[in-house]
């Protein structure tokens, strides 16, 4: 393979005042992830079989069983460790997806930053750290903002690997994508994206390239050790079944080409229930960047212009600013009547496009000839969008042949804060890039200050607007401790109806790890989870024993023919209304509203 070039990418230091607002934009993002932590609890489904890993003994599989259905063994690994140290409350429960969102915040402003500037950097940080989304998933117990942040990080790695002579690029690429697969089962993506992205780059700039082979050379290399770093999953797998058994069961949840239109339109609802005050702050600051970007660029433009012709500004100066702030107030005023996500996503086809094809500031195909080389500086940046088109235009294509559960947007989600983030690069990559220099005190353009004044004001108040007619609403911090506080009077009442024998009672959960998890938790030793109702011919006369059935055994066709045959064998002690939190009714077919209640019912065995 012939000599790779090292990437000639800036490395200037970052200046204060931008070092500042990133480290404002992120302490926000990191207290509206831990605030009020004691408000979330377990309480869908797959929390309560991830949490439970402390539950069971090495002769019982040291797992809740069947976890394997549901995702690889690392993530509820890093759960059982941080309740080691930290106990079973929130923070020991809650601190790897923790961890993880605020580590994607991060990253996702370093990303930015480096493939599209640091005008972009700040976009895709502002979008990341008060996105209503990934604050919800970063205060529970599910693998999807894990996934997020090696998909980030592995992608990131591949564009090093790319665009470097070292060989350490690949390796890390690898190691990240087989933690990610080792989170969540299509952790594989970044693979994905990096063949894909790859592809027409190489086909496109062939000429500039040497030796194109060897970048699939590289591919092949993070595959391989992505897979080697994976395959103990894949063995831990045959015990049982292997994992065409996992794949059997995951094909329950494609809804195919023909559900497409309907998925997506439930995902586009999803993200309207979900998103809040946060979110349209974070959209107020993009609207604020591209306006700053906006007016920077036409200044520039007009300040060269009077070098030619005359000193001072052109007429109606200020009328026009107010426009341009019309403008750059667009999204923030769509927002208001089709959503947030939506107006991501027009914005980051926005900027994949100009980043791709008028990189320049006119349209220009990227295809290398002979006398046609672009500076290395721009052929790493088109890397960076073909993989960030790939990305994007991926999974906005599969994600909806999946039934519409919120969390699996969260990846396509973070290729639109990039995408939105690659305009702004564009806007200020035409003014110079000098964002930046925008907020140093010794800048020559504080003399042009005072300029940004109508725009800034119209989108200021636009934003405001929006903000102000809008309810206020986050709903990371929406209180979602209803099993903990059922299990907490299912023990009570177990006191009550066994009297001194209670702690000699087995209660018996179906299809509710959420709560099993929670009885075990608040200190009765005797709790299992039962996939039938089979404990029923070896009951014992020392040990009583009761049956919890939650939502999911009242929707459960299986239970319902297996309890209709012994029905008359147990005795109802007590029923509990349930009401589920946002998070859980977004994950049926039907979301009911706030107010409807689920039953949870005790019985005793007899």
């Amino acid at each position: 393979m012939a000599r790779l070039k090292q990437t000639t990418q800036k490395t200037t230091s970052i200046p204060r005042s931008e070092m500042i607002m990133v480290a404002s934009i992120l302490l926000v993002g990191c207290l509206l992830r831990i605030l009020f932590l004691s408000d979330s609890a377990i309480e869908h489904f797959d929390e309560g079989v991830y949490a439970s890993n402390l539950w069971f003994s090495a002769e019982q599989g040291a797992e809740y069983p069947g976890r394997f259905y549901y995702a690889p063994p690392l993530f509820p690994f890093l759960i059982e460790w941080s309740m080691i140290f930290l106990g079973s409350g929130p923070l020991g429960v809650f601190l790897p997806s923790l961890l993880f969102g605020i580590l994607t915040v991060l990253l996702i402003w370093w990303v930015a930053r480096e493939w599209f500037g640091p005008a972009a950097g700040l976009v895709a940080l502002a979008l990341a750290s008060l996105s209503d989304l990934h604050l919800l998933y970063s205060r529970v117990a599910l693998t999807d903002v894990g996934l997020g942040f090696c998909l980030l990080l592995a992608v990131y790695l591949t564009w090093k690997s790319f665009i470097s002579e070292d060989w350490k690029w690949p390796l890390l690429s690898g190691i990240v994508t087989g933690a990610g697969w080792s989170i969540k089962y299509n952790g594989w993506l970044p693979l994905a994206v990096g063949i894909s992205g790859l592809i027409p780059w190489v086909l496109f700039r062939r000429r500039q390239l040497p030796r194109p082979a060897g970048y699939f050379l590289r591919w092949l290399v993070i595959a391989v050790i992505g897979f080697l770093v994976w395959s103990p999953v894949l063995i831990g797998l045959q015990k049982s079944g292997g994992y065409s058994v996992v794949s059997a069961n995951h094909s329950r949840y494609i809804v195919g080409f023909s559900g497409w239109l309907d998925s997506f339109r439930r995902q586009w609802e999803n993200h309207r229930m979900l998103e809040g005050t946060s979110g349209f702050l974070s959209l107020g600051i993009v609207c604020l960047v591209l306006c700053v970007l906006v007016v920077h660029w036409r200044t520039v433009k007009s300040e060269s212009a009077a070098s030619v012709t005359s000193d001072g500004p052109s007429p109606g100066f200020t009328w026009n600013l107010v426009l341009l702030g019309l403008f750059a107030a667009a999204p923030i005023l769509l927002s208001a009547f089709v959503g947030i996500s939506p107006v991501l996503g027009l914005l980051a086809v926005i900027g994949i496009l100009l980043q791709l094809f008028f990189s320049a500031g006119r349209f220009l195909f990227p295809i290398s000839s002979e006398k046609d080389q672009i500076p290395e500086s721009e052929l790493h940046r088109e890397l960076a969008t073909w993989l960030l088109a790939a990305w994007f235009c991926g999974l906005l294509l599969a994600t909806p042949l999946y039934y519409p559960y919120p969390r699996l947007t969260i990846p396509w989600t973070m290729s639109a804060w990039l995408g939105t983030a690659a305009l702004a690069g564009w806007l200020d990559q035409r003014s110079g890039g000098s964002f930046s220099e925008l907020f140093q005190p010794s800048s020559r353009s504080d003399q042009n200050r005072f300029r940004f004044t109508p725009a800034v004001g119209v989108v200021a108040v636009a934003v405001l607007l929006v903000v102000a007619f809008k309810p206020w609403t986050l709903v990371a911090w929406q209180s979602r401790t209803g099993l903990e506080s059922i299990a907490q009077n299912i023990l009570a009442d177990l006191r009550s109806d066994s009297g001194d024998n209670s702690e000699n009672a087995i209660l018996y959960t179906y299809a509710e790890p959420g709560l099993f998890y929670y009885l075990k938790a608040q200190g009765h030793p005797l709790t299992g989870p039962v996939a039938d109702l089979e404990f029923l011919n070896s009951l014992s006369s020392q040990n009583p024993a009761y049956l919890v059935a939650g939502p999911h055994a009242t929707t459960d066709p299986n239970f319902q023919k297996q309890f209709a045959r012994v029905k008359d064998r147990f005795e109802l002690v007590h029923s509990y209304d349930y009401s589920p939190s946002l998070l859980v009714r977004l994950n049926q077919s039907v979301p009911g509203d706030s107010t409807e209640t689920e039953p949870v019912l005790l019985y005793r065995a007899r």
